[in-house]
This record gives C-alpha cells, structure tokens and sequence, in this order.
C-alpha cells in the first residue's frame, strides 16, 4: 500500500525500561532505509534516552564517532550541526547524559511568572514544544524521523512526544507491560490530548509485542487480554521474540553473519510494512478499519521467504577482516 510521502515522526512508547523501546526504534529505522525499492527512505533516528543505548549500538554498527549530542545541539538552536551519516540513507543525533539537565535549561529559557495565570500556561505550552519549533529546521530533509525516548513521562519525554506524528506502543508479554500500556494510552497520551488540544497531533499506530522470555500459556493470554482491551486490528501481526542475535548486538554491533541475522531482518521488515499501512489508513480513511490485518511478506512463519532471501544488507554483511 503506497503512501504519499512525507515526513513522518515515530516514536516506540512504553513508561517502562527493557521493553523493546530502542531494538524496535534502531530496527525500523534500519529497515526504512535500505537501498532496496521497497524501501529507500531518508531517515534520521535521534536518540533522545540519557542512556544512549542507540547510539552506543549505531555507533558499533557503523564505527562512527559522534562530535555532539542531541541537548548540545538544542541548546546552539542547530541539529543539522549534530547530523552524522551512517549511511546515505540513515543519519543520526547522538544521545548522551546531558540530556538529564534539560528540565533545567527548559526552566532558564521559560520562566514562570507565577501570580498570571495566564503566564503559566503559555509558558507551560513553549516549555513543551521547545524542541518541535527546532525538528521543522531538518523535518523535510527526511520520509521519517525516529526518536528513541527513556521510559519516564517528565518533560523531557514530553518535548519529543508533542513532535510525534505517529506513536507504536511497545509492549512486553508480561502483566505489567500490559497494564503499562493502558496507562500509557488512557492516561498519559490522553492528558497531553487535554493539555494542548489540537496542538498535541500524535495518533497511536497499534501495539507490538515483545516475547522477551520462553513462551509461556501467560504471554499468550496477555495476547489475548490485549486484543479485547484495544480490538484485534490493534495489535501488531508480528511478534518480536528474544533471539540471541538481539542480545549480541549491543556488544558487537549489528551485522548479517548468518541465516538468523537475515530472519530478524526479515521480522522487522514486516514490521515497517505494517507501520507503511497504519499510516495509510490514517492518513485516508481517519484509523485502522477493525477488519484489517496485516499480511506478512518477508517472513513464512518462520521462514524466509523469497523478498527476505532477495534483500540487499550490503552495508550490513560481515566482511570478516577485510
């Protein structure tokens, strides 16, 4: 399903760490801009968490240094200065602990004048889209912008969530997980809807579950459980499970060595599919029609089937040591 282009800026939520929220983002982003027809987007991924996982993993991939961060880059008013190309296709705004002090520098920008009421909110409104104004500098550069954000709902979560056109709930298949992403939606994203009304534009793609410990009869009823809580059409067809190569690759970078390497390729290329074809829906019709399911392409189960076995990861091949 073909979709005008664009640019679009997505962001993998959950309020809780260890979920998914940085393989999903580095993942998808990765996928969106192969070289290959099918694909061949201009992207840029900002790692927006204190912790820097996806930079410390692009950086591996890539053997790329990163002279700023994204808070630096914010504080200059420049992003483009930050920008490091990974490959023609992907670029990235690098992460780093300096991003803990951006409440403050928020504070020192807008302050508040506390007996006009009136005051408060407008400050509260530019306090919260600070960094929206900046992202329209570099927006039309790029088909899509991902931004990976730390598990923490403060203000500096809320700058990049109001920047957000599109929102993919990630969600471990565990009870609090499951119980965190209805928060997540009827609580948090719903207060930034009653904050800032029509300023705050983001809409909920579906929900993508992560199988991050051997399957058990539980995962299967959250499954179950979430799909009567949100409808069918809501969750995401794939299922990302815990595959060694996904804990190998934080400590090695990522590299197609192998068979297995091609099939969490394969996994996540269904998975933009699937985003291509929400994003479809509500940018046409206004959501997801509750008849609509997604089918897979690139993976046959648990096979490769003839597009995944066909993709071109040039860029991605181990050279050994060449």
């Amino acid at each position: 399903m073909d979709i005008q282009r664009k640019s679009r800026v997505i962001i993998n939520a959950n309020q809780k760490g260890g979920v998914g929220k940085t393989t999903s983002t580095t993942s998808e982003a990765i996928i969106a801009s192969l070289p290959n027809p099918e694909f061949n987007n201009k992207v840029c991924l900002i790692d927006w968490d204190i912790q820097a996982n996806a930079t410390s993993l692009l950086g591996k991939t890539f053997d790329k240094n990163f002279p700023t961060t994204i808070y630096q880059a914010i504080v200059n008013e420049d992003l483009n200065s930050a920008i490091v190309e990974l490959t023609p296709n992907l670029h990235m705004i690098a992460g780093g602990r300096d991003m803990s002090t951006y409440g403050d520098f928020l504070e020192m920008q807008y302050p508040y004048h506390k007996k006009d009421p009136i005051s408060i909110a407008e400050t509260k409104f530019k306090r919260t889209f600070h960094f929206s104004k900046l992202l329209e500098s570099i927006k039309n550069d790029y088909d899509y912008i991902w931004i990976d954000v730390g598990p923490s709902t403060d203000i500096k979560v809320d700058n990049a969530m109001v920047a957000a056109d599109y929102f993919i709930i990630t969600q471990e298949t565990k009870t609090y997980s499951f119980e965190g992403s209805i928060d997540i939606i009827q609580v948090y994203l719903q207060t930034l809807i009653d904050d800032f009304g029509e300023h705050f534009k983001g809409e909920v793609l579906g929900l993508l579950p992560f199988l991050l410990q051997p399957k058990r009869d539980l995962h299967e009823e959250i499954i179950r459980n979430t799909k009567e809580t949100f409808g069918e059409n809501f969750t995401f067809a794939s299922i990302v499970s815990n595959q060694k190569r996904l804990e190998d690759y934080p400590e090695y970078g990522i590299s197609v060595v192998d068979y297995h390497d091609r099939k969490i390729f394969a996994l996540f290329a269904d998975i933009f599919c699937e985003i291509e074809e929400r994003i479809s829906f509500f940018e046409t019709i206004g959501d997801v029609p509750e008849t609509y399911r997604y089918n897979q392409k690139y993976l046959d189960g648990n096979k490769l089937t003839t597009l995944s076995r066909n993709l071109d990861l040039g860029t991605y091949e181990f050279k050994g040591d060449e």
